[in-house]
């Protein structure tokens, strides 16, 4: 509760400053006054939707529709959508997949959440001219998808604690970017309810960081 308080705070202060100013006459109604309490808000709606989904997942209330789904088709699915981001910001994402690949069994949007996740956590913590790869291959009767890129990286001792709720590496910038610290948590309660695990690895500050999920085949 203490959590879900502190993150809502922020933006409700923000727009609570901004009107309380435009009833005392501090600043005028224009343009740009109202684009930002459209942002504190657009912020707010963001947290309370992540705040819906993290609670329906962690009660195992997602339904989950499993097929046959190769891997491939997704990934590049989800780069596609993403691909404006990536060259708006300057970031050089590629995609790497091994032939042959296994179907895997599993709910393909769900899946295409998880990759949406990764790599815009990715987009998120490079910075601009970097590099964001992703590469996909079988691995003993599974289906590895590692999400890597060449950003901020992430401490070792944060490394065990990235996919808690509202956990971050850095508060200041992650609050200042629009993270809520749910991203990462609601990846890998999706990816375990298919039978997969999620794990998060990096040399350092300033290294990069690799996201990797692992899918059972299909049978």
């Amino acid at each position: 509760i203490a959590d879900v308080a502190h993150e809502l705070r922020t933006p409700l202060a923000g727009i609570t400053g901004y009107v309380e100013a435009m009833l005392d006459g501090v600043i005028t109604p224009e343009p740009e006054a109202l684009l930002r309490l459209h942002r504190e808000a657009a912020r707010l709606q963001r947290l309370v939707t992540d705040l819906q989904e993290l609670s329906r997942v962690e009660a195992g209330q997602v339904p989950l529709h499993p097929r046959r789904v190769e891997v491939r088709e997704v990934v590049e699915a989800a780069a596609v959508r993403l691909r404006a981001q990536f060259d708006e910001k300057g970031i050089d994402l590629q995609i790497d997949t091994a032939p042959g690949l296994p179907p895997v069994l599993a709910d393909p949007d769900r899946i295409a959440q998880v990759l949406t996740n990764l790599l815009g956590n990715a987009l998120q913590y490079t910075p601009r001219g970097g590099r964001v790869e992703v590469y996909v291959k079988p691995l003993d009767g599974a289906v590895a998808i590692a999400v890597r890129d060449t950003g901020i990286g992430i401490p070792p001792e944060h490394l065990p604690y990235v996919f808690d709720r509202f956990y971050r590496v850095d508060r200041s910038r992650a609050r200042a970017s629009g993270g809520s610290g749910i991203g990462l948590t609601i990846v890998r309660h999706l990816v375990e309810a298919h039978g997969g695990s999620v794990r998060a690895e990096s040399p350092g500050p300033g290294k990069g960081s690799t996201f990797t999920v692992t899918l059972p085949a299909a049978s």
